[in-house]
């Protein structure tokens, strides 16, 4: 899995960058950054998850998400509600980009409140994306916007990274 991740991240910088570049440089800039961010968090596939966790030792969704931008000087709040107010809100779906942090309702869908967030490592001509998140069943993984599970909870979309 971990070395299926490397080999699509790869294809998938490969693809990204021979779109062409922007005129402006710090948009290159971002662009370098999400690249950065992405294959920086790919790294911790597998890590199990932990309540509270914001280490490699084991992470939180939000202690994934903080430590991940840590890492390029981008400082996230701690909990995931607090992320969800954080950056450009992404008002359509289909404006999602690599690097956005995407929210999801927690197990009680009744609530409609913020419960969960991962990182959009790729996105279809269709507005669907694949996000890495700290799952609380199996830790650091990969998942898609169109399994049940997290279509039926995604709630919003932040840009971190302009």
């Amino acid at each position: 899995m971990k070395l299926r991740f490397i080999l699509y991240v790869g294809v998938f910088l490969f693809l990204f960058s021979s779109c062409g570049t922007s005129k402006y440089s710090s948009q290159r800039r971002a662009d370098k950054d999400v690249d950065k961010i992405i294959r920086y968090a790919g790294n911790f596939m597998g890590t199990p998850y932990r309540m509270g966790g914001n280490t490699p030792k084991g992470f939180d969704c939000s202690g994934f998400t903080r430590y991940v931008f840590k890492e390029f000087n981008y400082h996230l709040p701690r909990t995931t509600e607090e992320q969800s107010k954080t950056g450009a809100r992404i008002t359509r779906k289909k404006d999602i980009k690599p690097g956005d942090l995407v929210f999801f309702m927690g197990n009680n869908q009744r609530s409609k409140r913020v419960g969960h967030v991962g990182i959009v490592v790729d996105v279809n001509g269709r507005g669907n994306f694949r996000f890495i998140h700290a799952s609380t069943t199996k830790g650091v993984m990969i998942n898609r916007d169109t399994e049940s599970y997290y279509k039926s909870r995604y709630l919003l979309a932040r840009r971190i990274v302009r």
